[in-house]
């Protein structure tokens, strides 16, 4: 129902990837966790893709590597090919969003009831704005923090992680600190309601993402003629 030209390409991408080398593949999945859809629309970034791992086979069949091309300037070869690309698309980034806040309440909600055995518990309000901060967090550091540093080496690789840390722990101590100096009483809260609007809203931005995905590959279909 919501196939397109990404999944179509991800798809072969995923079974080229597999046959080769593991240098390779590092390389390929460090070069392409840096194109957030802040940096590459998902639909070049699968393009880009395809052509590092057709970049890589060529080499192989050649006796050499990715590893060998690229030399020790990984940082600067992303950043050239981030450069060269389509750029991000305002839109993709909106419905990307929406995507994973939907689902992330759903997730939610499905912990709350395994949590108080029911769909439906009584919160402070402060808390909803704890939850919404928390996925606002969670987002930075996953579209924004973790592709700036895939391409680091050794400690620098994983300062997203402490960094990420970092901000929901300082976000959880302030929110303590609200319920406890806004004193606000608990409202009933409809755990189905939640769910039946966030998968509602999961479905509607994933048709909105599969027109976005066209208008993104179009006049590029020769890209993928020969997958089909």
């Amino acid at each position: 129902m919501f196939s397109n030209e990404v999944t179509l390409l991800e798809k072969e991408n995923k079974k080229q990837l597999k046959e080769l080398g593991e240098d390779d593949k590092l390389i390929i999945k460090n070069i392409t966790s840096s194109m957030s859809v802040f940096k590459v629309n998902s639909y070049d970034a699968q393009v880009i893709t395809r052509d590092l791992i057709g970049m890589a086979q060529e080499l192989n069949l050649r006796g050499s590597s990715l590893e060998d091309s690229i030399g020790d300037d990984l940082k600067g070869f992303t950043y050239e090919i981030i450069k060269n690309s389509g750029g991000p698309s305002k839109i993709e980034i909106f419905l990307n969003f929406l995507s994973k806040l939907s689902g992330y309440f759903f997730i939610l909600c499905l912990f709350s009831f395994f949590n108080y055995g029911s769909l439906s518990w009584e919160l402070s309000p402060v808390i909803y704005l704890f939850y919404f901060g928390a996925f606002i967090i969670l987002f930075i550091a996953d579209e924004i923090l973790a592709p700036i540093f895939s391409t680091e080496k050794g400690f620098k690789n994983n300062l997203q992680i402490l960094i990420g840390v970092f901000m929901v722990s300082a976000w959880a101590i302030i929110n303590r600190l609200l319920r406890d100096n806004l004193h606000t009483t608990s409202t009933e809260v409809n755990g189905i309601l939640i769910v039946g609007i966030a998968g509602l809203v999961f479905l509607i931005v994933k048709y909105l993402r599969l027109k976005n995905i066209q208008r993104l590959a179009k006049d590029k279909k020769n890209y993928i003629n020969d997958l089909k």
